[in-house]
């Protein structure tokens, strides 16, 4: 009986000093939300229910109108004593270094590639004014149009507050970015269209760094995908070299790097076998190719051929390596086999 009371006490005890850390943490966290007095803007994405892909997505994925525009809105509140001027303005993703999604102003954009953009399909009005406390939706128009080539396309909606916040002498800025994903049509995710457009080196004070320049031409987001990439040197596997990568957004229409860093070595020249594969789920893409890393530590296009020829004429160095070794070997055994007679014969 004593112990159960005590287990009891200690039990209560327990949940009594629960309850009041988390009491505790709740009235800091909203004591910390109110006098925080960076809070001028505060936006919220009003989401569509009928038009909405993904229905808990706290961003836009939609199908893009076919054949009358369509208007969505961001509700916007102004949270401070003063009137707010508030930038509005759509930005077109790229790919950065080793597969993040970037959002920028549709002028930095690659038109290369990305010939229609998510800013092209989309409206919006260039700022907009909030009084002390008000709360005002931002109208989002999403033009309509049949003949758009089907698949993704992939943008943000950005609002900037341009009346800036002074705070400890420092001026900052108060910005949202809320993903914009429009479909035309059903979009399929496929790796078959992914290319290698290029592997550079590039040496280091520490080492040297590789680089592979992918290529997405096509109108696919492609997510949660990992790319291994191999060096097989021609002459000896102890100098190739292997490295993995997860890409865990590829933005539609873009190109983007993946590097490799190698710290405390020298890049050794010869011929390499580069084999990049790029998984995302049971979708696997192969990409074979062929380069020559020179005695001055540049990387340079190679043949198939070339490999090949570098990988034979290792295996007959090999070859006449193992042959010079047993014809020392058996040298020395027939030296040892001849004294041991000369020494048996001064004994007779």
């Amino acid at each position: 009986m004593k112990r159960r009371l005590r287990c009891q006490q200690l039990v209560f005890i327990a949940m009594l000093l629960a309850c009041l850390l988390f009491s505790g943490y709740q009235i800091k966290t909203a004591v910390a939300a109110v006098n925080n007095p960076q809070q001028t803007l505060m936006v919220a994405p009003v989401i569509p229910d009928d038009n909405q892909v993904k229905k808990a997505a706290g961003y836009y994925e939609l199908q893009l109108p076919q054949t009358e525009d369509r208007t969505i809105t961001v509700q916007a509140y102004n949270a401070s004593a003063k009137a707010l001027t508030v930038g509005v303005s759509i930005l077109d993703a790229q790919t950065g270094t080793n597969g993040v999604v970037q959002y920028v102003k549709p002028k930095q954009v690659n038109r290369q590639y990305l010939t229609i953009a998510g800013s092209d399909l989309v409206k919006t009005p260039a700022q907009i004014t909030l009084a002390p406390g008000e709360t005002k939706d931002v109208p989002v128009v999403l033009k309509a149009s049949k003949a758009r080539p089907k698949g993704t396309y992939l943008s943000a909606i950005h609002l900037i507050a341009l009346t800036p916040t002074d705070t400890a002498n420092v001026r900052q800025r108060i910005a949202y970015t809320i993903g914009l994903v429009l479909h035309q049509g059903s979009d399929f995710q496929s790796l078959e269209a992914l290319r290698l457009k290029q592997t550079s080196l590039v040496k280091r004070s520490s080492g040297f760094q590789l680089r592979y320049r992918f290529l997405n031409p096509e109108r696919h987001f492609l997510k949660d995908a990992t790319a291994s990439v191999q060096l097989t040197n021609a002459s000896s596997r102890f100098f190739s070299l292997k490295m993995q990568q997860p890409l865990s957004r590829i933005a539609p229409q873009t190109q983007f790097v993946m590097t490799h860093d190698i710290q405390g070595q020298k890049p050794v020249s010869g011929q390499y076998r580069l084999l990049a594969e790029i998984k995302q789920g049971r979708h696997l893409k192969t990409i074979t190719q062929y380069v020559r890393i020179t005695g001055d530590g540049k990387l340079i296009a190679s043949s198939r051929t070339a490999f090949r020829l570098a990988q034979q004429k290792w295996n007959l160095l090999k070859v006449a390596i193992g042959i010079v070794v047993l014809g020392i070997i058996g040298f020395v055994l027939f030296r040892w086999r001849q004294h041991r007679k000369v020494k048996k014969s001064a004994e007779i």
